[in-house]
């Protein structure tokens, strides 16, 4: 029945509709409760209702137990009634989640990028891949209510490709993932960045009941943020979710990549941790990465976040420094855009030194706001955010709960 909550409908479709995304937004909820926030009668509210749980939507999910008299009904929508399938797509790794309604993770499958094997066996894997967990989960086609995908990167909308810079090839110029899922499974597929569908996968989850505007915000590889707005997300035609990365910091800083001077990407990413971390252990400094049989350039970014969970010293004073100038850029976005919740997420943003230097920052630079309440808190989807929020991206348009910038592409 879901799909017939797209295009065009009769006005018992659109009651159908709306009385389910509000069982979905407010679950566990009681029919008075529906009839006051839809402003049907209860009659035609119950009639409603019923032919949704007749359908395996919603039901009674027996919430309360009264002392006395009639149970109640409370209901929530089915969370297995249909699946989604979430990917994320990045030049390091693919993940591929099999969640249910509630955006519950149900399976997972996780594989490093290979950008020096042909962009074709990449796809055959992910299809492989998303074939193996739908056999083993038992989900048939008539059940599975599409595929979303979000690229960290540059993505191609009219062609629904993702875009990576490839000294090696100039294939992975064009990585045709949309079409070749929808080849292989005729299902809805959706493309969208990254860090917008991260931030969607948490205000869903956890949020959308609490508030209408939220920031998410990715230090790893690169920084990238996601934001919600009046309870939509905030897009562009361009690729814009690397802007945060980019806002001045310190005007006579470091050289960024991009070729400007004192960016929050050249002190508060990965690269930039590494690159200070290799040049102190240079200069003699100590550290627990001296243990490992490798040249000082040799060090990769997760040996470094092996250092920080065994507690280098080096490591977590250079985190620390990265996470003041974070804390500087977060504040940059709260004064800017008024959120009610900053969201941190990311390989940086995941470790809790980071994470406390940049709370502590953000409190230190907004103490003066008295009527400034924002929460700053660390991303609960952890490393799964963009692939759940992926998921969440197909069922939203469905309800038509879709981007305020443009409809997600198809291809």
């Amino acid at each position: 029945m879901l799909q017939e909550f797209v295009g065009l409908m009769s006005p018992k479709t659109k009651s159908l509709k709306n009385l389910y995304s509000l069982v979905r937004k407010h679950g566990p909820i009681r029919i008075n409760e529906l009839v006051e926030l839809s402003g049907y009668k209860h009659s035609t509210c119950s009639r409603l209702i019923e032919e949704l749980v007749q359908a395996g939507l919603i039901y009674d999910s027996g919430a309360a137990e009264p002392k006395v008299g009639r149970k109640p009904a409370f209901y929530v929508i089915t969370p297995d009634s249909y699946y989604l399938v979430g990917v994320e797509i990045s030049s390091l790794f693919i993940v591929i989640l099999l969640l249910d309604l509630n955006l519950q993770v149900l399976d997972e499958v996780k594989f490093k990028m290979d950008l020096n094997s042909p962009p074709q066996s990449t796809l055959d894997l992910v299809n492989e891949s998303i074939e193996n967990i739908l056999f083993k989960h038992q989900v048939q086609q008539q059940h599975l209510l599409g595929i979303g995908v979000g690229a960290i990167g540059s993505i191609e909308r009219e062609s629904g490709a993702i875009q990576f810079k490839n000294e090696v090839s100039n294939e992975w110029n064009q990585l045709k993932i949309i079409e070749s899922l929808e080849k292989r499974f005729s299902t809805m597929v959706l493309l969208d960045h990254g860090a917008n569908l991260a931030a969607l996968g948490e205000y869903r989850s956890n949020y959308w009941r609490e508030t209408e505007n939220l920031v998410y915000t990715s230090s790893g590889i690169g920084i990238r943020s996601g934001i919600i707005l009046q309870g939509q997300v905030v897009g562009s035609k361009l690729d814009m979710d690397e802007s945060f990365g980019h806002i001045t910091v310190d005007v006579h800083g470091r050289k960024c990549a991009c070729g400007a001077y004192g960016c929050l990407e050249a002190y508060s990413s990965l690269p930039a941790v590494r690159d200070e971390v290799i040049r102190q252990i240079k200069r003699g400094k100590p550290s627990s990465l001296l243990d490992i049989p490798l040249q000082a350039d040799e060090i990769k970014f997760h040996h470094i976040l092996d250092a920080l969970k065994q507690g280098d010293p080096l490591c977590s004073d250079i985190v620390r420094d990265a996470a003041y100038y974070y804390g500087i850029g977060i504040t940059n976005l709260v004064q800017l855009l008024r959120p009610d919740i900053v969201i941190i997420g990311g390989g940086l943003g995941g470790n809790i030194d980071f994470y406390e230097m940049t709370l502590k920052t953000v409190q230190e630079r907004t103490k003066h706001y008295k009527n400034l309440q924002v929460k700053i808190i660390r991303a609960s989807t952890g490393y799964n955010a963009v692939a759940v929020g992926a998921g969440c991206m197909i069922f939203d348009y469905f309800l038509e709960e879709k981007p305020a910038h443009a409809e997600p592409k198809r291809v």
